[in-house]
Formats: C-alpha cells, sequence, structure tokens
C-alpha cells in the first residue's frame, strides 16, 4: 500500500489516502489482542525473574 505515498513529489503536498487504505477497527483490536496474548508469557516470566534475583539493574527495566 506504500506507492501510493511514493508516487507523488513533495512540492505537490500530501497525497490522499486511498479510501480502502489500512485496516478496519475489528482487524486492529484482533491484532492488539494477539498482541498481549503473546507478549503475556514473557512480562509473567520477567516479572518473577525480578522477583527471585534482587540485583540492582533490574530495577532499572
Amino acid at each position: 500500500h506504500a506507492e501510493w505515498f511514493f508516487a507523488n513529489p513533495p512540492a505537490a503536498g500530501p497525497p490522499p489516502i486511498p479510501a480502502d487504505y489500512g485496516y478496519s477497527l475489528p482487524v486492529v483490536y484482533l491484532i492488539w489482542v494477539g498482541v498481549i496474548a503473546a507478549l503475556y508469557p514473557a512480562c509473567q516470566w520477567f516479572a518473577e525473574v525480578k522477583r527471585r534475583r534482587r540485583e540492582v539493574w533490574l530495577s532499572y527495566l
């Protein structure tokens, strides 16, 4: 979908965004839920690491 952005020279101003560009709101919500679900186990693991190990540098993360 990026070809519409690079097709016009910058002096002409920003090109109009096509009506079918991007994703619908339900798809965006599904992507967000997928990202959160994918990162949750890693966050739980890291919280456990920080709980077990009391090293100073871990407090900065």
